[in-house]
């Protein structure tokens, strides 16, 4: 155990640091880490997940991306990345968790960023994406999150995304993606999180169900926080210069008071 960092007490920015760099230094702990780039739509089964509705918008758009960027679906109580973490390949992210009781860190590296315009033509989805990062792997194993059910028609517009890798030292084995996408067709914008994932560990065996639990409880968290602060955002840049001295000089009044 000593591999794992398991403690009652949340990790300070020095421990996280060892913990990634002892998991860099060991490397990934599967094979086909850059995957979820390519990653096929899942079937029709798997498909009431759903990706998250946000909002309409180019402004709604740029403030999930801009989330994005600082780690805004992992700031919960219970579920951290430092805000600082660079968004860029080859990094290393540190995932701290409170787990019944128990913070634990583990350790996975940035693979790519990838953003762009996209488009559908029967189905049949192609980007004009400039990807940054890692190799393409072959296609994932199980996902999950699942493509939403909008009417197939033909779509285009814009996204952004990046996945992380686990690497050895963390419980499972995997990729998970987290990718903004504004389809321009109906002005919407989307959020998505997609995973492939086994257990790594005999803990993670034996408590499968809860791993399984707690991956669905994150993604419901963390797009309930995209969406929150994605709203703030939007409204944050709809505010004219002249409103935000207004307002900035009401809270100097109030804070006077």
């Amino acid at each position: 155990m000593d591999m794992f960092f398991v403690s009652l007490f949340k990790p300070t920015r020095e421990e996280e640091a060892r913990v990634t760099s002892k998991g860099q230094s060991l490397g990934f702990n599967y094979k086909s880490h850059g995957s979820s780039r390519g990653a096929p739509p899942l079937p029709e089964a798997a498909q009431e997940d759903g990706w998250w509705k946000i909002g309409y918008g180019r402004k709604t758009y740029d403030a999930t991306k801009d989330l994005l960027g600082s780690w805004g679906q992992f700031q919960l109580p219970w579920a951290q990345v430092r805000p600082d973490t660079p968004i860029k390949a080859g990094a290393p992210v540190c995932v701290a968790a409170n787990v019944l009781g128990l913070w634990t860190a583990v350790p996975l590296q940035l693979l790519y960023t990838q953003e762009g315009s996209w488009h559908e033509d029967g189905g049949s989805k192609r980007g004009s994406s400039a990807d940054r990062g890692g190799s393409s792997g072959g296609s994932s194993g199980s996902a999950g999150a699942a493509p939403d059910k909008r009417v197939r028609r033909r779509r285009h517009g814009r996204e952004f995304s990046y996945a992380c890798g686990c690497l050895r030292s963390h419980f499972l084995a995997g990729e998970e993606r987290f990718k903004v996408e504004w389809d321009k067709s109906d002005d919407s914008v989307w959020y998505d999180i997609y995973t492939f994932s086994r257990p790594a560990h005999p803990l993670a065996f034996a408590g499968y169900p809860l791993v399984r639990a707690l991956q669905a409880r994150f993604r419901h968290d963390s797009a309930r926080a995209v969406a929150r602060a994605a709203a703030a955002g939007t409204v944050e840049r709809c505010i004219d210069a002249k409103t935000r001295r207004r307002l900035a000089l009401a809270e100097g009044l109030d804070d006077a008071a």
